[in-house]
């Protein structure tokens, strides 16, 4: 199973793929914009741009 970890901010997010619990892979994306709207549409972009680069399964993210 892949899972995708994200650490979220609203303008730099964390992420981490990781296969039967060993790390893969990991990186971070920056949302300049200042606009709330634009980067979430941006934000939802990467996320399922490294869902299907990583063949994810699962998202998992952290309570805020």
């Amino acid at each position: 199973m892949r899972l995708l970890s994200l650490d979220q901010s609203s303008h730099i997010t964390g992420w981490a793929v990781f296969e039967d619990g060993k790390l893969v892979t990991y990186g971070k994306f920056a949302l300049a914009n200042e606009d709330l709207g634009e980067r979430l549409y941006h934000y939802r972009n990467e996320v399922m741009k490294l869902i299907k680069e990583h063949k994810v399964d699962q998202v998992a993210f952290e309570d805020i």
